[in-house]
């Protein structure tokens, strides 16, 4: 059984068939739970490169395009172990949610990190697709280190704005992030967290993990968008579409955006 299994998707058009159903389950479990909530621009943008081409790879494995495919599967694999992290108690609850079904889900990212590596690392069709993907995947580790490392500045740019009491803030996108976290940018997933807010970025999230998830803002959410709205005028903190469907409407009456 199990090897017809793997026979049939053995086939580059069945595999990308399953590749794009699984995907297209995600993206609808995202949007009706919001897991990860809203996507910031560039990482839509990344997200659409990244899972079409997932899709497609099975069949342009063997063609001219090989060596950018298998390029993108190396960021493509950092793209689904950040699920994975980001999703780090849903994988044990995920287990127990498997006899109702949901929880297989869960493990989507997974199947795919097993997948991107055995096919483009371990058996590749064409070998050489192996440094592409090899040099990917040494660029994004390239690219955390620095994002920690620019998280790990802002840390003290808001250690000295706090010295200033609040009067003096080195603004920069990091910044920005940090004085927004908790009612624009979404920091972390827990299904009994009520609303959650509406964007996700995920440079901010990686920069948090490699400094202990340290949010160096240690001040009261109405105090944290007065400052925003200080500090950011011109940028928007209410969005029409909240996160989470089943609170939408608690994210939207919420006291918070009352004068």
């Amino acid at each position: 059984m199990i090897k017809r299994i793997y026979r049939h998707f053995s086939k580059p058009t069945n595999l990308a068939i399953l590749n794009g159903v699984l995907i297209a389950i995600l993206i609808a479990f995202n949007i009706y739970f919001q897991a990860f909530c809203i996507p910031t621009t560039w990482t839509i943008i990344a997200l659409v490169v990244c899972f079409a081409n997932t899709i497609l790879y099975p069949i342009l494995d063997k063609t001219k395009f090989a060596p950018l495919t298998s390029f993108i599967n190396g960021i493509t694999l950092f793209v689904f172990i950040y699920c994975v992290i980001f999703l780090e108690h849903m994988n044990l609850l995920g287990l127990v949610m498997i006899i109702v079904g949901l929880g297989l889900v869960t493990f989507i990212p997974h199947f795919f990190i097993i997948q991107l590596i055995w096919k483009n690392l371990i058996k590749p069709t064409v070998r050489a697709s192996r440094y592409y993907f090899l040099t990917a995947i040494i660029l994004c580790i390239g690219a955390v280190i620095y994002i920690g490392q620019d998280y790990k500045k802002a840390i003290n740019s808001i250690e000295k704005f706090k010295a200033s009491n609040y009067t003096e803030l080195d603004k920069n996108f990091m910044t920005e992030k940090i004085l927004g976290m908790h009612f624009i940018y979404h920091t972390r997933f827990c299904e009994f967290d009520g609303w959650r807010p509406p964007k996700h970025e995920p440079i901010m999230v990686i920069g948090m993990w490699f400094n202990d998830r340290l949010d160096p803002l240690k001040v009261d959410l109405k105090t944290r968008l007065e400052l925003y709205k200080k500090f950011f005028p011109d940028n928007k903190y209410k969005f029409d579409c909240s996160c989470g469907i089943e609170y939408k409407q608690d994210y939207h009456n919420d006291d918070l955006w009352k004068k």
